[in-house]
């Protein structure tokens, strides 16, 4: 028996080189390499670290701004207005027609853009006898079942509507007023409605001038007696001119002028015979 000796030689399996990246224009740069490599992108970061806030707040007022230009723009433009205020608020229909009505006693085109169209501004306003009164009416339509209507206004609203009005009535946009003798005892009384001896130099006062000279009863007018429109609203209603303002639209002579003129043409309103 013979010996022999096999001699086995390793041969390692090198691992395969690894591939190279692309050189060139077709090598990835990582984020911060772009950063480094451009000089307005570092300008950027570093502008909005340090001033943020500041252009957010900027942009905002900007926006408001912009919006609030926009409507301007798309604001009609009124020839004129005119404010009501009791107890009694016009539905959807109501208040169409009411415009339609105001439109037509207008008597010019005061702005010249070749339509008549009127601004309302209504508020819905009960003095504390009034707001009583109409609960216990509400109260008493209850059925026995403890079921039935009931009372729409609460009196947060009723004030909150009170203080809306008198904000209203000192910016001067508008001079013709159509209210309830509660609001008109108080425009009144401060002084600050228009007497009717001022707006009729003449002495001729129309039907149903107030005894205090400064307003006309709504009822009296051939406006309220022949207009169905107008007679949706409370009869007890007085019609009454503010005085100028130092603000807003009766600040102007021009625009205060064709205020009275709207204010006169539905005081004086005739049925043609």
């Amino acid at each position: 028996m013979s010996n022999y000796h096999v001699n086995y030689r390793h041969n390692p399996i090198e691992p395969p080189e690894p591939e190279q990246e692309p050189q060139g224009d077709g090598e990835k740069l990582a984020a911060g390499d772009i950063k480094a490599a451009s000089p307005a992108l570092r300008w950027l970061d570093n502008f909005w670290y340090h001033n943020k806030w500041t252009v957010i707040v900027v942009t905002f007022f900007v926006a408001v701004a912009v919006v609030g230009i926009v409507q301007m723009l798309n604001r009609p433009n009124y020839d004129t207005s005119v404010c009501l205020a009791s107890t009694y608020r016009m539905n959807k229909e109501e208040r169409a027609e009411f415009e339609k009505l105001m439109t037509r006693i207008c008597p010019e085109d005061f702005n010249g853009d070749g339509e008549k169209l009127i601004n309302i501004v209504e508020y819905q306003i009960y003095s504390e006898a009034e707001f009583d009164s109409e609960a216990e009416r509400y109260e008493a339509m209850t059925n026995e079942d403890g079921e039935g209507d009931q009372f729409q206004i609460n009196r947060k609203f009723n004030t909150d509507e009170y203080n809306n009005f008198n904000k209203f009535t000192m910016t001067g946009e508008t001079s013709v007023y159509i209210i309830s003798p509660y609001l008109y005892n108080i425009l009144m009384t401060s002084g600050r409605l228009k007497p009717l001896s001022e707006v009729f130099a003449d002495g001729q006062l129309p039907a149903g001038a107030m005894e205090d000279g400064y307003g006309v009863a709504l009822k009296d007018t051939e406006f309220y007696q022949y207009n169905p429109a107008a007679q949706i609203y409370p009869e007890n209603a007085i019609i009454c001119l503010h005085r100028p303002t130092v603000s807003g639209r009766a600040k102007n002579e021009a625009r205060y002028a064709e205020d009275v003129a709207f204010f006169m043409a539905i005081v004086n309103f005739k049925i043609k015979e």
